[in-house]
């Protein structure tokens, strides 16, 4: 009887704050455009379709607009802070809130965009562009998680605290991608034909990369720990 007495007690709660929720997610989208993107001309540029907002999609074309594929590490490295500083341009078009984040996905970008020019550069170059792109899908479906956590609702909150199962998933993704980061640092140790140069960019890359995994982890960690009136009923 004291589990029935609960089961309606929340269904009235629910039943009452659904209007707001609604009004509340009604105006996300301009909100998440607003808040995630650059305009949609630059995020033509970097970041995928228009309608999905930076973060959704690391273009794996990394010969678009005025690049081609470097010669050599010199090449490469003035590519990526090519890259850079067009990005900080972007970056300083966004409201203060959004800089933060577009500013990590950036690094992350980058990231994928050497490792990827590195597949006609050296002979271990194939191997660490597919585990690349491993990563890049990956990091992308984190993204999307993370950006459900940021948008789930106060209400929700509230009730029911946070998005855990995003967390989690964030989490598994996060151990899978320290475990392609090791299998990239491994396959450039044991390469004794890569010039040392490119090495040291490499390594690089796969710094920006973890930074990126310990962020998205302690991004999770916060999400867990975030309690609603009924998280204790759900478990």
């Amino acid at each position: 009887m004291r589990y029935l007495s609960i089961i309606i007690c929340l269904f009235l709660i629910l039943a009452a704050a659904a209007p707001a929720v609604a009004a509340e997610q009604g105006g996300k989208p301009d909100e998440v455009s607003g808040a995630h993107g650059p305009p949609d001309e630059m995020r033509n540029q970097s970041a995928g379709p228009p309608e999905e907002p930076p973060g959704m999609a690391v273009r794996e074309t990394v010969w678009a607009g005025t690049f081609g594929p470097p010669d050599d590490p010199a090449e490469l490295r003035e590519m990526i802070r090519t890259r850079q500083q067009m990005q900080a341009e972007e970056v300083q078009a966004l409201p203060p809130y959004a800089r933060g984040r577009y500013a990590h996905e950036n690094q992350v970008r980058n990231a994928v965009f050497a490792l990827l020019a590195t597949e006609n550069m050296t002979g271990i170059g194939p191997l660490v562009a597919e585990v690349a792109r491993e990563y890049n899908a990956s990091v992308n479906a984190q993204w999307r998680d993370e950006m459900a956590m940021e948008e789930r609702s106060g209400i929700m909150l509230a009730l029911f605290g946070g998005e855990r199962e995003a967390a989690n998933r964030i989490r598994m993704q996060a151990e899978e991608n320290e475990r392609r980061i090791e299998e990239i640092r491994g396959i450039i140790m044991t390469s004794s034909s890569t010039d040392p140069a490119l090495s040291t960019i490499l390594f690089e890359q796969l710094g920006q990369m973890e930074e990126e995994q310990q962020r998205l982890n302690e991004r999770a960690e916060i999400e867990e720990q975030k309690r609603g009136i009924f998280s204790w009923f759900f478990g």
